[in-house]
């Protein structure tokens, strides 16, 4: 696979050619932390591809937290294609852009408004230069640098970044703008790999104790029926942090809404944290108290997931955490089911 060198001041003008034409979606630094914005002539210097990923997921680009659906009676007509541009994307959020992609746009039933925003979209990853305390992304299979379902890849070095092709597409835009690549050299490659190791060595040292001897599926199946879930999750307050800043939770409801003298159907964002997510008609609640919704998120994260995708739809990204009110951690979660767990000759 092809890979190029990219200085600075050439990716910007790359990113203000694709600004041109496409909606660009990028971090920025702000109140020292990187949140998502979309590129304008006005913020385009201050792009911020250091460090890790931003507070926000890419998700909200694809799958927004309230869409249109229908007007009533109307017909039911999917948005048209929109040009938009992923930047910086890392490799946690790479991971559940697959999981958003097997949910809404394979088998039978393709969700035809998450595949038309799909459709349109040129991904631009980034590898993580730093890692924050709750970055977990080595204990779920993943790594701490995109490895798949980029066009290009960015890698920062001093000056500039190694440019790795993922895609046919990628590499339609290096020839397009080649003038503003060289060849990678073999200095710069060793430097992309030392780099990519020090994040990896920084990643193991901040979650050293939470290294487990069974898989997150095997000792969350050992736990299905244990009372410890009371307690380990009793300072959930049920806020939905967790489900709203993850890049994977893919719930939404249906909801009609009046408007202009007519109806309106609208998908929005939901949340199994909410204490009506599984109520019925008739009243009923399999999951009426709140630690059976929170185990219930930890099933559908490390198990249920196996069954569906045979992958983890957790991807480490630690976004629940830095976002939960209850300051809980299921890193510390799992040490304890394990620790619960008898002892067995697979442990030993």
């Amino acid at each position: 696979m092809s890979e190029y060198f990219i200085s600075f001041v050439d990716l910007l003008r790359l990113v203000e050619g694709l600004a041109s034409y496409s909606r660009v979606v990028a971090p920025f630094l702000h109140n020292q932390r990187r949140h998502l914005f979309e590129i304008t002539p006005e913020n385009l210097k201050s792009l911020d591809l250091m460090g890790f990923r931003a507070v926000e997921p890419f998700k909200d680009s694809l799958f927004k937290v309230a869409d249109k659906v229908s007007d009533y009676f109307g017909p039911d007509t999917p948005p048209a294609p929109q040009p938009l541009t992923i930047l910086g994307a890392r490799g946690c959020d790479l991971e559940a852009l697959e999981v958003l992609d097997r949910v809404y746009n394979e088998g039978d039933f393709k969700d035809p408004y998450y595949a038309a925003n799909r459709s349109e979209v040129l991904v631009i990853g980034a590898d993580c230069t730093d890692c924050a305390d709750t970055c977990f992304c080595a204990l779920v299979q993943g790594r701490p640098y995109p490895t798949k379902l980029f066009d290009l890849n960015l890698s920062p070095l001093d000056g500039g970044f190694i440019v790795e092709i993922g895609t046919e597409k990628g590499r339609q835009l290096i020839e397009t703008n080649r003038s503003l690549f060289d060849e990678a050299t073999a200095g710069k490659l060793e430097e992309k790999a030392l780099n990519r190791q020090r994040v990896l060595d920084l990643l193991s040292q901040k979650n050293a104790k939470y290294k487990l001897k069974l898989g997150l599926s095997e000792t969350h199946k050992r736990n299905l029926e244990n009372k410890a879930w009371r307690t380990l999750t009793k300072d959930c307050v049920e806020c939905s942090a967790c489900n709203f800043t993850c890049p994977t939770c893919t719930c939404f409801l249906l909801l009609d809404q009046a408007g202009g003298g007519r109806f309106e159907k609208h998908k929005v964002w939901d949340a199994c944290l909410k204490a009506g997510y599984a109520r019925v008609a008739g009243g009923a609640n399999p999951r009426g108290k709140l630690f059976e919704r929170l185990q219930n998120r930890y099933h559908c994260k490390f198990d249920y997931s196996f069954d569906r995708l045979n992958r983890y739809t957790c991807v480490g990204c630690g976004r629940c955490i830095d976002g939960c009110a209850g300051s809980i951690d299921m890193r510390k979660i799992f040490v304890e089911l394990e620790r619960q767990v008898p002892l067995t000759a697979k442990l030993e």
